[in-house]
């Protein structure tokens, strides 16, 4: 399978289920031309990028510094702006969905392909990632459990990635009941312009009312988002026992597949976050679902991810 064509894409497939099941960096396919491991930051890149000698190299995780009453997170990875929200969110415990922006076109995805692969299939489409590279943005430190600092640390992030060249442009969405969900509205086309898209979960469906398991529910709201759309979704969720024994009743007529997925994943009393991902080579959307995570110290010199609604209160 190592240079079929199916052999990529389901290289790249399940790159993506790891980055929306667990920590959310960008993974490259099976057959990716980036080198092994990914680096963390260290000094010497971190005082490259001072003096403006060194580009920043790709990283596992987004860099989070504190200095004094501010705040600066640095990311440098393909999808750079869900690299710094997924770091925050274990920074401060913030319970945040994401929505990627499916980008599609020459100036929002690269070739990824092996190049020994490619010089022996030259004319064979290869692997494609998002465009993505350095980002950084600063803020006030926030207090403790202070959503309307969450909410302007986010609009600021979002504001400064919007004004670069990264691919995909999002908005912030707050509900009533004060979830906030980052959304992708705004891709480029084949000529580099801005085209405005309609979020795939905002397509409104109609969902039977009835008695069901989550899992089935969220099942039967993903059938209904492709029957409606044509798109092609994978649902996958790190723990399905939680979804499993959950009952809930509930449906809608004509009410978008975002707001019903919430009120499913809300059901469970447990504090969930989703994360929508798209891969063009395929192309599909991916559903990931996961707990809402701290980090917090373990004791013994390390860090452990604790979920929000099991952590220490800060």
């Amino acid at each position: 399978m190592a240079g079929s064509t199916f052999g990529r894409h389901l290289g790249s497939l399940l790159g993506f289920l790891i980055v929306f099941l667990w920590r959310p960096v960008c993974a490259n396919s099976v057959e990716s031309s980036s080198p092994g491991p990914v680096p963390r930051w260290n000094t010497a890149a971190l005082q490259g990028i001072r003096d403006a000698k060194l580009g920043a190299p790709v990283v596992a995780h987004a860099l989070i510094q504190h200095a004094g009453a501010e705040v600066t997170v640095v990311a440098n990875d393909p999808l750079p702006l869900l690299q710094a929200i997924s770091d925050l969110r274990l920074e401060y415990g913030w319970q945040i969905n994401w929505e990627s922006a499916p980008g599609y076109s020459r100036f929002d995805v690269v070739d990824d392909t092996d190049p020994g692969w490619r010089a022996s299939h030259p004319g064979v489409k290869g692997v494609t990632r998002p465009a993505g590279a350095l980002f950084r943005c600063g803020f006030p430190e926030p207090k403790p459990s202070d959503p309307a600092a969450e909410r302007d640390i986010l609009t600021r992030l979002i504001d400064q990635y919007n004004a670069t060249d990264n691919p995909g442009k999002y908005v912030l969405r707050v509900d009533a009941d004060g979830q906030f969900t980052v959304i992708g509205t705004q891709v480029r086309d084949e000529t580099g312009a801005l085209q405005k898209i309609q979020p795939l979960l905002s397509t409104p469906v109609t969902l039977t009312q009835a008695l069901r398991s989550v899992e089935d529910t969220v099942n039967a709201i993903v059938d209904l988002l492709q029957s409606a759309t044509g798109k092609k979704i994978i649902f996958a969720v790190a723990s399905s026992s939680l979804f499993i024994n959950t009952q809930v009743t509930m449906g809608g007529n004509r009410v978008p597949a975002r707001d019903l997925l919430k009120q499913a994943f809300a059901s469970t009393k447990r504090p969930l976050q989703y994360d929508l991902g798209f891969d063009p080579d395929v192309p599909i959307y991916l559903l990931g679902v996961s707990l809402t995570m701290r980090e917090e110290t373990n004791g013994f010199g390390g860090r452990k991810l604790v979920p929000v609604d099991r952590a220490a209160k800060p």
